[in-house]
């Protein structure tokens, strides 16, 4: 088990030895990979305090002069909360700041809509310019910050607060820089599920664990913007979107949006959060299957599907 948060930091930490014009911004502490950066590298990392917003600007002044820049906070703030900045800087500037937004979907914190992450994909996704990335495991994650030390540019990526395991199949650059990974992968499949992050950890012990008779295909989105080449994957499939945001913008709308402009056919049917705030607390688990996406949920709709 690790966290995909100080998977991404250890990197940028051992590039940041490196290379003296590579800075970490953060909004927030309480992270073993934060404490090691600030203490070795006190000049290139700065603690903005609780100002994410000031934190965008300052990134976006390092950025000018010529420097590489990561920002870090929590999900629920530096997602919705600096949209102005992130829109005013680097994306009409064009600079190559990346935002760290951890602790994705309902994942942050059990206390409520404020803190719940539940349309950050959408809002993220439509900022002009941007990448959107989402890593579904620690190994994902670490191959994101190695792309983008490589390669900075204006980017999001979303990134789960739990601690978890590497997923299957095992993933290399090659494939991060494709935008996607494929489980179980099959020829002509009866079903093909699309998701990303958290769930594709959850879908993928339910097929493990299940035994469906059908041949199902499990693809994880890494790359949500611009959305990756499927389209000879899903072409005339049937198809199962399973997303922890809203319907309006999320996973699924970039899923259709592509189908539309790629002239697919194909028979997709999604699950989502309702377009409700969420109060319901008692942790993830509870809180997905009050609105639908537990995994009871989820074997249903693959096994009537």
């Amino acid at each position: 088990m690790n966290y995909q948060r100080d998977q991404f930091i250890d990197v940028i930490y051992s590039a940041a030895k490196k290379d003296k014009n590579i800075y970490f911004l953060s909004a927030d502490f309480g992270a073993p990979a934060l404490d090691k950066f600030r203490e070795d590298l006190p000049d290139q990392f700065i603690h903005c305090g609780i100002s994410e917003q000031h934190m965008i600007d300052m990134a976006v002044g390092f950025a000018l002069d010529g420097n590489t820049v990561f920002c870090y906070a929590m999900a629920p703030f530096v997602s919705l909360r600096c949209l102005e900045q992130h829109k005013c800087g680097p994306s009409i500037m064009n600079l190559p700041i990346c935002t760290i937004v951890a602790g994705v979907g309902i994942g942050y914190a059990d206390a409520g809509p404020t803190h719940y992450a539940t349309e950050d994909l959408a809002c993220l996704r439509a900022m002009i310019g941007s990448k959107v990335y989402t890593a579904s495991d620690g190994i994902v994650s670490k191959l994101l910050a190695e792309k983008l030390v490589k390669s900075p540019e204006f980017s999001f990526v979303r990134l789960d607060r739990d601690p978890s395991k590497d997923f299957l199949p095992s993933i290399d650059g090659t494939q991060v820089n494709k935008g996607f990974r494929i489980f179980n992968k099959k020829e002509n499949p009866d079903l093909i599920i699309l998701t990303c992050g958290y769930l594709y950890g959850i879908v993928q012990s339910i097929l493990i664990n299940n035994d469906f008779k059908k041949d199902i295909v499990l693809i994880d989105i890494i790359n949500c913007k611009p959305f990756p080449k499927i389209d000879e994957i899903i072409q005339h499939k049937k198809l199962l979107i399973i997303d922890e945001q809203t319907s309006y913008g999320g996973l699924s709308s970039a899923v259709l949006e592509y189908i539309c402009d790629s002239n697919l056919t194909v028979d997709i049917k999604r699950m989502s959060l309702p377009d409700v705030h969420l109060f319901e607390n008692g942790g993830r688990k509870r809180v997905l299957e009050s609105v639908g996406l537990g995994e009871k949920q989820i074997i249903e709709n693959i096994t009537n599907l």
